[in-house]
């Protein structure tokens, strides 16, 4: 393999899963292209959108219906020599049963030609050697798969790692050093896949995340906390970091007392808040505020100050990931953008590149940043994927409304779900 040459090609690859009930499948695969160098890639989606059957073709645990599936530039189903080198943590535990799990392992590792004496090494690290001497079939759910995520760190000189929800369901001490062994693993020349629904997990690790939607990709962006989920087109100007969503929780002290509204009004106007949604609750309860802002600590300053002068009193200020409904809807927006302006019969354009003439503007983004609790309370849990706030006239600095509103000028999206919404204001705009 030339330096540089992709390590795993998948060329117009159609595939079922048999995860569904009586081996019928969940999800699969419908012409699916797609070229993958050294490095972490994340491959973002649910059973239903095929990622269980890909990660089957991947580690050649199954053919493909149709197309071509290359590791290394040979075909993992057919060649034994190369699935030694890939290392697979699947959905559901594979270790065989056996007298421990040290002598599980031993079956596992001779059959990639590996020492059978090897299994301390590869739990040790993980902080799992005490399951070293319990039998398999003792062993619960989440630790046969961390006994099996061991196995995978372990592939002697990987070409591949495929490796399905890797920090779910893993009874791992830590995840640390989960993500050291795969970062040095990339780093050597090794292509790893993370196979996963999370977008917390694709964001901390992934140098590319890949948006796998009914069986193909449909975006393809860069890891890290970068956007993932705006619209193609150039950035309005000041719009340098990804959107972020926060969540600021209000106690209401009285019906007569300044609250979530008044908080509201007065963040309106505030230059670091883009746009946001707030709901009223009972007195003597709490509501919720939801704002869209560029930058997390300034919004958060904000917040501060508009409570202070107003006297309102905080429970909790939160930044919660974005939902796989975040990234589908943000997905959405960007396929109509790209797809409207492809001339007919065009191929479909890989990943995130944007089309002479596409649509330019503030869409809402789903930034993949890790939850930061700004406050000393609990992050809050994310609301469903409903509808927020109730339909109402828009708020000001001297609005009103009975049971909610939404700050900014932004109109719902086609499901009325305020995280497929354009952003009411931008800087600059």
């Amino acid at each position: 393999m030339s330096p540089g040459a992709p390590v795993v090609v998948l060329e117009g690859v159609r595939a079922r899963d048999g995860a569904g009930e009586e081996g019928r499948p969940r999800g699969g695969l419908s012409g699916l292209s797609l070229a993958l160098g050294p490095g972490v890639h994340a491959v973002l989606g649910a059973p239903e959108d095929g990622t269980l059957a890909l990660a089957e073709v991947l580690a050649g645990r199954a053919a493909p219906l149709a197309g071509r599936v290359v590791v290394a530039g040979r075909d993992p189903h057919r060649s034994a020599a190369t699935r030694a080198r890939i290392g697979v943590l699947a959905a559901t535990p594979e270790l065989p049963d056996g007298a421990s799990v040290a002598s599980s392992m031993s079956v596992a590792l001779r059959a990639r030609g590996a020492p059978a004496s090897g299994a301390p090494a590869l739990l040790e690290p993980l902080g799992l050697a005490p399951l070293l001497a319990r039998r398999a079939a003792s062993l619960s759910f989440s630790e046969a798969r961390a006994v099996e995520l061991s196995l995978a760190l372990g592939v002697p000189r990987p070409l591949l790692l495929c490796l399905v929800e890797p920090f779910a369901d893993v009874a791992v001490p830590s995840p640390e050093p989960v993500r050291e062994r795969l970062r040095t693993l990339a780093a050597a020349g090794a292509c790893v896949v993370l196979v996963t629904s999370s977008t917390v997990d694709a964001s901390a690790l992934a140098d590319r995340i890949h948006v796998l939607d009914r069986g193909v990709i449909a975006r393809t962006e860069p890891g890290a906390g970068e956007r993932l989920a705006a619209a193609p087109g150039a950035d309005p100007p000041g719009a340098g970091r990804p959107e972020v969503e926060i969540h600021v929780l209000v106690h209401e002290r009285a019906p007569d007392a300044p609250g979530a509204r008044a908080l509201a009004a007065a963040l309106a106007s505030a230059p670091a808040v883009r746009a946001g949604a707030w709901e009223q609750g009972p007195a003597e309860a709490s509501s919720t505020l939801r704002i869209r802002a560029a930058d997390r600590e300034a919004a958060a300053l904000a917040i501060l100050d508009a409570a202070a002068r107003e006297d309102v009193t905080l429970i909790a200020i939160s930044s919660p990931p974005p939902s796989m409904h975040d990234v589908r809807a943000a997905t959405a927006l960007h396929l109509a953008a790209v797809r409207s302006r492809r001339p007919f019969g065009a191929p479909a354009i890989e990943g995130a590149a944007p089309l002479p003439g596409a649509p330019e503007g503030p869409f809402a983004v789903a930034a993949f940043d890790a939850p930061a609790p700004l406050g000393p309370a609990a992050p809050l849990d994310r609301p469903s994927d409903g509808p927020s706030a109730p339909a109402g006239v828009p708020l000001s600095a001297h609005g009103d409304a009975a049971a909610g509103g939404r700050m900014g000028a932004d109109p719902p999206g086609a499901d009325g779900s305020p995280h497929a919404t354009e952003t009411g204001r931008h800087d600059g705009g």
